[in-house]
């Protein structure tokens, strides 16, 4: 007999392949395989001591606060610890139960599943103001830089016409117009959109309009404008709504830490709600990475970006060279490779099903790695 201990990020499925379980037998058990970490804010104490009864009844655990087990009044905080097989029961459970655990329960009942791959999206700037000049095209090699990039695998291309960099000014419809479209025609006019998927990073109807009528066929959009996920839908166009606070020009000033995963948590529900007849394609979520936030909210976004899975709707994540390595490793945006690399895996890790990067090569190698030592068999 040999014993090894497995990380426990394996890969259930791969291992159980090796194994040769029955199959309804992995079924169960992949709902065991899966630790769950819940944060539950603002419970009432009666509501801790009642989910902590239903918790150690079915072998999960409730770590809550001492005053909230021996009676207290307040608002308490508290951590559900269970795996999927044990979340699924408690959903169950609770939605019979008062004090708001009702509300839990729809929580619990969402599902988190992480996507099986993940996609790179390119971004070129056909623009001399962005804050990454190494992402800059001009309109005489625009050919050329789009053809190397499908060369390298990119699932997508991102154009972008002017800059959303914090401080910058909105150059107005009628200029951005202008740079729009003799890059789209160029792109139409030799039938790229038929290699690559094109968006386009603007928040103008005119422009949108002009791209999806020349073969490109999603809106990226940072200012969750709904008539623009309606715009996608009358095209059969993916549509990516975004967070951001404030504007490029003063979104970053005065920002403090904040409950990030609340306040993002509501603005996707409202926005949700306001185009859900829009009948885009498909509607990624993009949680807005430096748009409005401090170093740390931007951390804890990726860090636990699988909150948001419970929206039911792929994420899309892009702290390609951004401003938040700069605060845990002073550096220039051209020595911000590593730092985009590291952010963008671990958003693949949490849940990511695209990652939006200035660097498609290094990113293109990088997943191939991840997705090797994903799967992995057992040898």
């Amino acid at each position: 007999m040999r014993a090894y201990k497995l990380n426990t990020d394996s890969d259930f499925d791969q291992i159980c392949h090796f194994i040769s379980p029955h199959k309804s037998g992995a079924k169960i058990m992949r709902k065991k395989a899966n630790l769950n970490f819940i944060l539950i804010k603002d419970i009432k104490a009666v509501a801790v001591n009642i989910l902590k009864q239903d918790a150690l009844s079915i072998g999960a655990e409730l770590v809550s606060s001492h005053n909230a087990i021996f009676g207290g009044v307040g608002l308490e905080n508290a951590l559900l610890i269970a795996n999927d097989k044990q979340i699924q029961i408690l959903a169950k459970k609770e939605l019979a139960q008062d004090f708001g655990l009702d509300k839990l329960a729809k929580f619990l009942s969402n599902s988190f599943t992480k996507p099986s791959k993940c996609e790179i999206m390119a971004v070129l700037n056909f623009n001399n103001d962005s804050f990454n000049p190494a992402s800059r095209v001009g309109i005489d090699d625009a050919i050329l830089r789009i053809e190397s990039v499908i060369d390298l695998g990119a699932d997508y291309i991102d154009i972008g016409m002017v800059s959303s960099r914090p401080g910058s000014e909105y150059i107005g419809a009628k200029a951005e117009f202008q740079r729009v479209k003799p890059v789209v025609d160029l792109i139409y006019a030799n039938r790229l959109y038929e290699r690559v998927e094109f968006s386009l990073d603007s928040f103008d109807p005119l422009c949108l309009e002009y791209a999806l009528d020349h073969g490109f066929s999603f809106v990226n959009d940072i200012t969750a404008d709904p008539n623009l996920a309606f715009l996608a839908g009358r095209y059969n166009a993916k549509y990516c709504l975004m967070h951001k606070n404030g504007d490029p020009k003063t979104m970053q000033i005065n920002v403090k830490d904040s409950d990030i995963l609340g306040l993002i948590s509501e603005f996707f529900a409202q926005k949700l709600e306001e185009i859900k007849e829009s009948k885009a394609k498909q509607i990624y979520l993009d949680i807005g990475i430096g748009f409005g936030k401090t170093a740390r909210d931007n951390m804890a976004l990726i860090k636990h970006l699988e909150h948001f899975l419970s929206f039911g709707y792929p994420l899309l994540v892009g702290a390609s060279r951004k401003s938040m390595i700069d605060y845990y490793s002073p550096s220039s945006v051209d020595e911000r490779l590593a730092g985009s690399l590291y952010l963008h895996q671990k958003a693949i890790e949490n849940g990511a099903s695209i990652i939006r990067t200035h660097d498609p090569k290094e990113h293109i190698q990088m997943l191939k790695l991840h997705n090797a030592y994903k799967d992995l068999e057992i040898v």
